[in-house]
């Protein structure tokens, strides 16, 4: 790279950090030329500290750094020229049936109780409960064929509810994908939630987690999709982003919230 940037390598992260309150993981980052885990603000306003603090010349590193910027941006604006896939509007359901034939049983109860007064008048229209209770009763089995799939005749329709909980139960102890895919090179750096034992790695390939444990994820950049289960979430965020996985469910989260659940640690 150049004298200076040797200079600073000799250094060290551990002093740098002591001299300049930069934090050591964005001192080491940029000792290894891997811009992954900062923006393009940060990290020349810590090479303008670094140069002022040692009296040392990094404009080599500072194009370096530019470069970079730059050819993520150029990548960034090709991605958002991809074909937007856009999800067909949901059905609506037509219930105007369903409130005829209410409207209809509610004005047969009424005309059947008129008939059966003796005096033919109506000082008050009374509703009967069993009248109402008759068609929201007509009404569910109704509803249930709009929005559920087709019951053959050799299913049990009368199946307890335990045993549909049981399904819901077995299909989540089959939770066992859980991938990230970066769009470009990126900083990770994970904490097995249940140990406290923390990881950091730099990737570009798709990496594997252990989707049966609970994980705090920490990224340079938001570039990334995440695969659980075979569902694809994606994300295009330039700054450095947070998650959590906790019970399978994964959730974007803030500095606060990741210092809460990481012991008070930002990492």
């Amino acid at each position: 790279m150049s004298e200076h940037f040797d200079k600073l390598k000799n250094i060290g992260a551990q002093k740098i950090h002591e001299n300049t309150h930069i934090s050591r993981l964005h001192i080491e980052s940029i000792l290894q030329e891997d811009f992954t885990a900062l923006t393009k603000i940060q990290l020349l306003g810590f090479i303008s500290i670094l140069e002022r603090e040692y009296s040392l010349d990094l404009d080599i590193l500072k194009n370096s750094a530019i470069r970079y910027f730059e050819d993520l941006k150029a990548k960034q604006d090709e991605e958002d020229l991809e074909v937007k896939v856009f999800l067909a509007p949901k059905r609506r359901r037509n219930l105007t049936p369903i409130y005829i034939i209410v409207v209809f049983i509610i004005f047969v109860s009424i005309m059947f109780m008129s008939m059966s007064n003796d005096t033919n008048e109506i000082d008050e229209a009374i509703i009967d409960d069993s009248a109402i209770e008759n068609a929201t009763n007509y009404i569910e089995p109704t509803m249930e064929v709009v929005t559920e799939l087709p019951v053959t005749q050799e299913e049990n329709i009368t199946t307890p509810l335990v045993e549909n909980v049981k399904a819901n139960v077995d299909e989540k102890e089959e939770n066992t994908s859980f991938k990230i895919i970066p769009k470009v090179k990126v900083w990770l750096g994970y904490v097995d939630l249940k140990t406290h034992e923390k990881h950091q790695k730099t990737f570009e390939n798709e990496f594997d987690l252990d989707a049966s444990k609970d994980w705090l994820l920490a990224f340079g950049h938001g570039h990334i999709h995440i695969e659980i289960n075979g569902v694809i979430k994606k994300y295009k965020i330039k700054k450095n982003v947070r998650f959590s996985y906790i019970n399978g469910e994964l959730k974007e989260i803030s500095l606060e919230e990741f210092k809460r659940l990481n012991k008070g640690d930002r990492w």
